[in-house]
């Protein structure tokens, strides 16, 4: 291979990937993991963990009240991770789905 196609290729190989770096797809996967990193950093996992425990034992409506109340009672920038986390989970799931289902809103 020549020097020229040797360039020609790393050129076509580097648009590729760049194609598949900014994606959809891609995006919302960055998003998710970002939030997901930010919730890590700003919440204590452990004492939510162990709170939703033992909410967990009096039913469903008390863990929704603990849900509700965890979410409320955070800092806004948790929520918006929070937000931007359910938001790109959830437009990764949703096409699956449909896909794996028949289903279309065609």
């Amino acid at each position: 291979m020549s020097k020229i196609e040797e360039r020609v290729m790393a050129n076509i190989t580097l648009i590729y990937a760049a194609r598949i770096l900014k994606s959809a797809t891609a995006l919302k996967l960055y998003a998710l993991i970002g939030s997901a990193v930010g919730l890590v950093a700003l919440v204590s996992i452990s004492n939510v963990v162990a709170n939703f425990v033992n909410a967990a034992e009096g039913g469903v409506g008390s863990m929704a009240v603990f849900t509700v109340s965890a979410v409320l009672g955070t800092t806004l920038v948790v929520q918006l991770a929070l937000a931007v986390a359910a938001a790109s989970a959830i437009s990764l799931v949703v096409p699956v789905v449909f896909r794996t289902s028949g289903r279309s809103f065609a």
